[in-house]
């Protein structure tokens, strides 16, 4: 009895003892893991305001004078130099000065690379090779190394560098009048190489737009519109301005009688204005159109086979709050036949409302100088819509 007794404490003892050790056998391996994860945290980047406030957080990029900086507290923010103290980054980046090449699968030995301090007007880059000192007015773009070295040496994916909008709106009725309207928009732009900061190479533009309303009423024709617009243009660079290009683009709309117009051409384009704020591209291009008309009460079906230019611009603003602001225009005569020219316009803002959503309001004027009788020449269709923005 009594050694069974002596037993039974001396088990009571180790079962209490047990979950003490495999606690402690847990925690161990584990006190050196976390400071191991702690040593490998990196420090945040430390950026200094002329008046001296301070932010921590970390650099994204520079460009147009201006440092993106990802606070902690803050949130993203846009500095200028103007405003800006110092500046000391943990990460390593590549500095571009105004002026300076940045090519594909080069070498690129005159842009440094490495963790970057600016106090006043200069910055200093701690390259492998030494510090590196540059003025900040010479400065045209900070790109951390990772994102450089993707851009310079690897090839793009097909669905890199697309950027656009993808815009939907609907209205319906149900009453003594019954009505539907749908309106739907897709504008994609793909460029090579995706950033700003490389000479453009390629850009391939995509854009379409639809409008389709129906009006019934007991005893009453019904009214129907039915408006569409699509067109693709691939430009290739010679320079950094200038570019050649081919376009084709189709058109169908109800309302000017006409059942579909065809355009195939090419021809060449020039960046007249490109900075972070507004682009403009003006365009001349030799075309081949053809025309397809409804029938009349009064004239049969028939079609137009022209053969003529289109002289255009595409021009894009951005403002405050990331509004952006599109306008696209060409006008179109027919070397063949001079009474059967045709304009367009298209102007559009977007307005973002939370994270790539928004809403966007169009403008869209398709004129012919020769619709079939009983048709107006002049064909314009506003447009509001939700909008979801697509960015690289």
């Amino acid at each position: 009895m009594r050694i069974q007794a002596k037993n039974s404490r001396r088990f009571s003892q180790m079962t209490s003892i047990f979950p003490c050790l495999l606690l402690a056998g847990c925690l161990i391996p584990a006190l050196p893991t976390q400071a191991a994860d702690a040593a490998a945290k990196p420090k945040p980047d430390v950026l200094v305001f002329s008046n001296g406030d301070t932010l921590t957080g970390k650099l994204d990029h520079e460009a147009g004078g201006s440092i993106s900086f990802a606070s902690d507290n803050a949130g993203s923010v846009d500095v200028p130099w103007a405003k800006l103290k110092e500046l000391h980054t943990e990460g390593t980046y590549a500095v571009i000065q105004t002026g300076t090449p940045v090519g594909r699968k080069m070498a690129n030995a005159d842009i440094p690379i490495g963790t970057i301090s600016i106090e006043g007007d200069t910055l200093t880059v701690n390259t492998k090779d030494g510090a590196r000192q540059i003025p900040v007015k010479n400065i045209a773009y900070v790109v951390d190394q990772a994102t450089f070295e993707k851009n310079v040496y690897k090839k793009q994916g097909l669905t890199e560098g697309i950027t656009g909008a993808i815009s939907a709106g609907v209205s319906t009725v149900s009453s003594t009048q019954n009505s539907v309207s749908i309106n739907t928009a897709v504008v994609l732009a793909r460029a090579v190489p995706p950033v700003a900061w490389m000479p453009p190479r390629q850009r391939t533009l995509l854009n379409f737009n639809n409008s389709y309303g129906k009006v019934t009423q007991p005893n009453t024709p019904t009214v129907k519109t039915s408006i569409l617009n699509a067109g693709i243009e691939q430009d290739q660079y010679l320079s950094p301005r200038f570019y050649l290009l081919g376009q084709a683009a189709c058109s169908h709309n109800y309302s000017q009688g006409l059942d579909l117009q065809q355009l195939y051409g090419g021809g060449a384009g020039y960046t007249a204005i490109k900075n972070d704020i507004q682009e403009l591209d003006v365009t001349g291009i030799i075309d081949y159109t053809k025309q397809s008309f409804s029938a009349t009460d009064t004239t049969a079906a028939y079609t137009n086979n022209l053969v003529g230019s289109s002289f255009g611009d595409n021009y894009i603003r951005k403002f405050p709050k990331k509004i952006v602001f599109t306008e696209i225009a060409a006008f179109l005569p027919a070397w063949n036949s001079p009474s059967d020219y045709s304009a367009n316009v298209a102007l559009g803002a977007s307005f973002p409302v939370v994270k790539n959503f928004g809403f966007s309001l169009g403008l869209i004027d398709n004129y012919l100088n020769n619709p079939p009788p009983g048709f107006k020449g002049n064909s314009v269709q506003f447009t509001m819509a939700l909008t979801y923005a697509i960015s690289h």
